[in-house]
């Protein structure tokens, strides 16, 4: 009965290998993927980070040609060039972690080698910065660290709330508490593959667990940021143009053509 346990056990564990296995084969090709697309982006910008003009379309009269981009509207599922799309938690891939995130956290999870003991682990967050390996010992009996991650944050996090714990017996999940927390992070760590934030999708019960000032508030900010990210007027200034627009149309016996407005 023991001997089939153990074999059981082992035929078990070398299934959760292999899993792990495809899955972070699957993350590096995603990752892969992610930074061709952004250096492919970065061949079609221009120097002051515009879309080159690789196309021209005929115009009416058969002798102009017109940038493309200026004839088609935007299509909502376009991504922004460079990045991909936010997983379900929000978050992404790099080579050695993938990251999910809320408004208030970023969590961050490391594959290390099987069997690492918490003990093994090497953490250090800085408030800009984090660094993280694993230490093993050689053969010769000397202690070797492996550093994995060593980096900036995307934004700052709060030192003291930050912690990490050893989850199975291959992944380290960092959970890290957010500075500002009304902003959605591009990337865990700088130089990794960005998401495009305008795609994020907050969880409808998170939105309503909170009070509804907070609610308003974070749903304002959310719709400020896609529209910065769009070149489109945020909520403030739409509304100071709505005003401006509505005193005009109350003064039609007013010039407004030599006003200039800020």
């Amino acid at each position: 009965a023991a001997a089939a346990e153990a074999a059981a056990r082992q035929k078990r564990e070398a299934a959760e290998d292999a899993a792990r296995a495809e899955e972070d084969a699957a993350r590096k090709a995603r990752v892969r993927q992610a930074e061709l697309d952004r250096a492919l982006a970065k061949q079609n910008l221009a120097a002051d980070g515009s879309p080159k003009i690789t196309e021209l379309v005929e115009s009416e009269e058969g002798d102009k040609g017109v940038d493309k981009t200026d004839v088609d509207e935007e299509d909502p599922d376009t991504l922004e060039p460079g990045t991909f799309a936010p997983n379900a938690g929000n978050g992404g891939d790099a080579e050695h972690y993938t990251w999910t995130q809320t408004l208030s956290e970023v969590e961050v999870r490391v594959r290390v080698p099987n069997d690492t003991p918490a003990r093994s682990v090497v953490c250090d967050v800085k408030k800009k910065h984090l660094t993280f390996g694993y230490k093993s010992v050689e053969s010769n009996a000397t202690t070797n660290v492996t550093t994995l991650l060593d980096a900036d944050f995307f934004g700052e996090v709060k030192v003291d709330d930050c912690f990490w714990t050893v989850e199975d017996k291959s992944t380290v999940v960092l959970t890290l508490a957010k500075k500002n927390d009304m902003e959605w992070w591009r990337c865990a760590l700088l130089g990794d593959p960005e998401i495009d934030t305008r795609k994020v999708q907050p969880e409808n019960s998170q939105l309503s667990d909170l009070d509804g000032d907070t609610r308003a508030t974070v749903e304002k900010m959310m719709y400020d940021q896609r529209q910065k990210q769009m070149g489109l007027p945020t909520s403030d200034e739409q509304q100071k143009a709505d005003t401006m627009k509505k005193f005009m149309d109350a003064h039609p016996e007013m010039d407004f053509s030599n006003c200039k407005f800020n």
